[in-house]
């Protein structure tokens, strides 16, 4: 059983798929190691209890970015004891690094965006996303890439050598995500958020331009009317950078009585809302990997997603694929799924068999194999 420190300033109050990343992952290896975790005093409610897990505490000012990414560089260093530890863990070092690493360690990283989607960030982010983590990611030990697309962003943007890069996909939790349909659950969500149609379903932050809400609502104005009528299209997500471009475009869409923005949405009802809907489409302009693929096939709903980044590699011959920048070819896909009951019958079967393959447990396995 190692001896694990590990930081999860980058926890995102609970709201981000890096936060799932983290409890799942914090979770998995409490079962075979002993984790010391440096979080926020504000977030260590919201990540997962274990006898094998201690947190110490720091202060809710490292929520800042600038002092955080000060504090990872040149303060957490020093915190590590030689005798008490036996590796660092960074869960999301394409967001946070080390200056040195006094013992053996594993740096995460999730995706590379930045250089996929413009003005994703202000220059002072972009700088020391571009300059200054690449210099300190490299020192790491190993480093972890959550799919082959980021492990090519690795290699061509960082300039990390191929043979320090491993590709450790990330798992789903089958007891929460499972063709159990929770049906007191769906009356629930669908009373509270008003949903009363059959609907098409896309959970994300409302960012833009990278989440490409823009162009799945443009997509969805092009569906034939007898299928607009049928089916309304559902956007669960928290307001994120260019929210308010997304809000302006559907004051003015015809297909607006037919949008919900519900907000974000707790944990606990993300079953509930891939079994209730019809179809489940990601038309992320690109995504490190994507965790709601798995959720969704876990839970029987066929999917249509990106071809692009990392969501063509794992959704693969269980979803179908679109150019996310060509809104005819997102209106096809979902026109298809909605219409041909074969092909959303076989879909869902291949999802199935996929999901067979991720598992939170085989991906802490790979990052600290037990013994």
């Amino acid at each position: 059983m190692s001896r694990l420190i590990c930081s999860a300033l980058g926890f995102d109050g609970g709201k981000s798929g890096i936060s799932v990343y983290m409890r799942a992952t914090f979770s998995a290896l409490a079962q075979h190691h002993e984790l010391t975790i440096f979080a926020l005093k504000k977030e260590i409610p919201l990540l997962p209890s274990s006898p094998h897990i201690t947190y110490r505490p720091v202060s809710n000012l490292m929520a800042k970015p600038i002092l955080n990414m000060m504090w990872h560089l040149f303060v957490l260093p020093f915190l590590i004891s030689r005798k008490k530890q036996d590796a660092i863990f960074l869960p999301a070092a394409n967001r946070r690094a080390l200056a040195f690493y006094p013992l053996p360690s594993v740096a995460v990283v999730h995706d590379l965006s930045q250089y996929h989607v413009k003005c994703k960030y202000d220059r002072f982010r972009m700088f020391y996303i571009q300059k200054v983590l690449p210099y300190y990611v490299r020192k790491a030990q190993r480093i972890i890439a959550i799919s082959e697309s980021t492990k090519s962003d690795l290699i061509r943007y960082w300039k990390v050598p191929e043979g320090k890069i491993e590709v450790d996909y990330n798992g789903y939790d089958a007891t929460v995500f499972n063709p159990v349909v929770p049906h007191a659950k769906i009356k629930q969500i669908r009373e509270k958020y008003a949903i009363r149609k059959p609907f098409i379903l896309y959970i994300s932050r409302i960012e833009h331009p990278g989440k490409n809400h823009l162009r799945l609502i443009q997509a969805y104005e092009q569906l034939p009317p007898a299928l607009q009528e049928a089916y309304d299209l559902v956007l669960p997500g928290g307001r994120w950078n260019g929210a308010e471009v997304v809000e302006d475009y559907m004051r003015t869409s015809p297909v607006r009585d037919h949008i919900h923005f519900t907000g974000f949405i707790e944990s606990d009802e993300l079953p509930a809302f891939y079994h209730a809907s019809t179809m489940y489409v990601f038309p992320s302009l690109f995504e490190g990997f994507g965790l709601s693929l798995l959720e969704s096939m876990a839970c029987g709903t066929p999917i249509a997603c990106a071809n692009t980044s990392s969501l063509g590699e794992i959704g693969g011959e269980a979803s179908l694929q679109f150019n996310p920048e060509d809104v005819g070819e997102i209106q096809r896909a979902m026109e298809r799924l909605l219409s041909d009951d074969n092909a959303r019958t076989a879909l869902i079967e291949k999802g199935f068999e996929r999901i067979k393959l991720f598992s939170w447990d085989l991906h802490a396995q790979q990052l600290f194999p037990e013994g």
